[in-house]
Formats: C-alpha cells, structure tokens, sequence
C-alpha cells in the first residue's frame, strides 16, 4: 500500500481507502484474510513533517483457542506513524515508541505495508475464541463441547492433596 503525499494541497488532509490485501504479503501466523482491507487515516503535516493516525480493518477467518473451529471475525489495529522528508532513502525506525517513515525528498511516495502489518500483529489476540462461551474440546475424547456432550467422567485431582491419599490406605 503506497501513499503519495503530492496528492495533497490541503492539511490536515484524510485518506479513505479499500484494497484487496493478500495474506501472505502480510505474513500474520494463523490468519486468513476475507474481503478487503480498509484504512481511514487523517495526516497533518508541520513543515518536513506528516504526522499520521488512523486505523486499519479487515475481516479474517481464525481458529478458536478452545474448540479448533475456524471462525469469521474483524481484525481493526490503530495505526499512528511519523513520515519525514530527508535527503535520503526510505527507512522505518521507531523514536520514543512512535514509528518513523524517512522518505526522500524528491520522491514523497510512502510503503505503508509494514506499518500496517505491525498494527495488525498488535490486534491479533492472543487467544482468540469463536464465541466467549466455548466450551471447548473435551480432554478425554476430544469431542467438541460445544456441538454435542461426551460421558467421559474426568476426576479432577489437585495434587497438592495426592500424598495424603496413601494415608487413607
């Protein structure tokens, strides 16, 4: 995704845009992108300077955490990112926390791939779940808890008290 900043005479300027985004450009393990990607970012620029925000969002398919089951939901991670004009070649390095996009002078034209797929990894949970109610898998057959029950009887033993079991004997 390529923004060229000569496209704008006014600021703070806003940039509505929709495109087609292919998983493996993005390279976020264990998603899988469905529709298109959609950024809104607002740009306000102070002399050599664009300081951008925004938000990127797309809907993806996942696998549930608990039951396996792979699930339609939205990815939506907030993109906020300095780019300044320099003499030199585009470089992304981060300043105090915030990522900073150095582009030529002469040529303004911004990649905003990474900074869009850092944002996306950062939206990412960490568990995600198809429904917060999933009962997940059943440990002893493995059926899905959520779709049918098992009779499997499993004991739950806390282990801090195993050693006064032989007591009892």
């Amino acid at each position: 995704m390529n923004i060229d900043l000569r496209d704008f005479e006014e600021f703070p300027a806003s940039v509505a845009v929709d495109f087609e985004a292919d998983s493996a450009d993005f390279g976020i393990e264990g998603v899988s992108f469905r529709d298109l990607m959609s950024l809104r970012l607002t740009i306000q620029k102070v002399r050599d300077e664009y300081y951008c925000q925004g938000q990127v969002m797309i809907p993806v398919e996942q696998e549930c955490s608990r039951c396996l089951a792979l699930f339609d939901t939205d990815l939506t991670g907030e993109l906020v990112f300095i780019i300044k004009t320099s003499l030199g070649e585009s470089v992304l390095s981060k300043d105090q926390g915030a990522d900073i996009i150095h582009v030529e002078a002469g040529r303004p034209v911004v990649e905003l791939t990474e900074v869009i797929r850092q944002a996306l990894i950062l939206a990412v949970p960490l568990k995600p779940l198809c429904d917060p109610e999933c009962k997940g898998l059943c440990p002893g057959c493995g059926a899905n808890l959520n779709e049918e029950t098992c009779d499997c009887k499993i004991e739950e033993i806390d282990e801090r008290w195993e050693g006064l079991k032989d007591l009892l004997e």
